[in-house]
């Protein structure tokens, strides 16, 4: 019963690790394309769980790939026609892309959950109509969340949509039963039509909760994952994020793979399994996240883009750059809230391999043109000489601390933290 919890892309991971028609049931629950940035709070500090946010020019590759593909090229160029190459295109080849590996790997009687919103779920479907089929959609489930705030302008919004899709004409299916009742609108609210109002979301106080902004409640998931497994099947998350699908494959017997980019949710992931499931911990295997500095390094040296993304995130607050080429000196941002309505913005820069002083002045450089407060230069201490933290000290302080620092992967696995702004102190001058 060997379980799998993977730290990278999941396009990558599913290409690398997962074979073909190997995995029972997928649910994933994707960025939407809000075009928000969504902060996580756990243990009292604010970080980065992603930017929800997509441009054109980070999207092309992904576009023309999916475009070359028979069962998405006309869908693609149609919706370039109708959209234009902006975010919403973005967008949509991106996910098309992760969508046609989904297909690869999911088993012919496999099924397939994806959530999203009313923002793209129509174009969604399309995407689905031509990766999987029309003919192998199956129910269009709307999970309406909860109560509470209105619009003077428009009905108030209050629900999510899961597209069911298969992969041929003969899938697995265990209905929920309906529970012995003379109340017809409890029995259908107990997953038997395909609008479920009887799942709240996660309120403020509740036990379950554990700060990660787009958390779903564990029975829509162990619903899901009850209805489209049997015992023992392989449940696959592409974007695991704080990990409730796996959770619910543990408490039904499932087998299961989780995949997430950011190093944060990972992290969130291993401690709530670890809290809920230790003694099947001999059982999950943790892979891409480095354990030891030596671990790093040998990162490092096979997969440079893997040991940044990982190593760009290490401080709380930041985030990896979805696209790791062209991006001007900058490898990672984010926030840190420091009272309310104020944030510092950080931006770090990771080198693996030989630097200098003229390495952390031309990011100091990149630091200013990208408008960021602050700066981390993240490389082994083994490289940090003291030329190199020389540079970063005449950048000066902001807030008390210094604008540039040089952060090692040794003072990571050390538990040591960059220094940032006390909240306490954040009404003084910010220079």
């Amino acid at each position: 019963m060997t379980n799998y919890l993977y730290f990278g892309d999941c396009l990558e991971v599913m290409k690398e690790e997962v074979g073909d028609e190997s995995v029972n049931l997928i649910y994933l629950d994707p960025p939407f394309n809000s075009k928000r940035l969504y902060n996580a709070l756990i243990g009292g500090a604010q970080w980065v769980a992603f930017n929800d946010t997509w441009r054109w020019h980070e999207a092309v590759d992904d576009f023309h790939e999916v475009a070359g593909d028979r069962r998405t090229a006309d869908l693609m160029e149609g919706l370039r026609r109708v959209l234009g190459e902006g975010p919403e295109l973005a967008y949509l080849a991106y996910m098309a892309r992760r969508l046609i590996e989904c297909r690869r790997v999911l088993a012919p009687s496999g099924s397939i959950y994806l959530h999203c919103d009313p923002t793209m779920s129509h174009y969604l479907k399309m995407l689905m109509d031509g990766v999987f089929g029309r003919a192998n959609f199956r129910n269009e489930i709307i999970w309406k969340y909860g109560l509470g705030g209105s619009s003077p302008r428009l009905w108030s919004r209050k629900h999510d949509v899961l597209l069911f899709y298969t992969k041929s004409d003969t899938w697995y299916f265990d209905k929920p039963t309906e529970p012995a009742t003379s109340n017809r609108m409890a029995g259908e609210s107990k997953g038997m039509l395909d609008v479920w109002v009887d799942i709240p979301t996660i309120n403020n106080m509740a036990a379950e909760r554990l700060g990660y902004p787009t958390q779903k409640p564990l029975a829509l998931l162990e619903r899901v994952v009850g209805a489209s497994s049997g015992d023992g099947d392989v449940v696959l998350d592409p974007f695991c994020g704080c990990g409730t699908t796996v959770h619910a494959a543990q408490n039904l017997q499932r087998r299961w793979i989780g995949i997430d980019i950011c190093v944060n949710a990972c992290k969130v992931i291993e401690e709530r399994l670890r809290g809920h499931f230790d003694r099947i911990w001999g059982d999950v295997q943790f892979i891409g996240m480095p354990k030891t500095g030596e671990d790093a390094k040998t990162l490092a040296k096979i997969d440079k883009f893997r040991f940044e993304r990982w190593a760009a995130s290490l401080v709380d607050g930041m985030e990896a750059n979805t696209r790791q080429r062209g991006d001007k000196g900058i490898d990672g941002r984010g926030r840190i809230a420091i009272r309310k309505g104020k944030f510092v913005d950080i931006v770090s820069q990771v080198k693996g391999g030989r630097t200098g002083p003229g390495d952390v002045q031309a990011f100091n450089g990149a630091r200013q043109q990208a408008g960021a407060d602050m700066g981390i230069f993240i490389c082994f201490e083994d490289r940090a000489t003291r030329g190199m933290r020389d540079a970063a000290a005449s950048a000066g302080l902001f807030m008390g601390v210094p604008t540039l620092q040089i952060y090692t992967i040794e003072d990571f696995f050390a538990g040591r933290a960059p220094a940032v702004p006390d909240i306490r102190n954040s009404n003084t001058k910010d220079h």
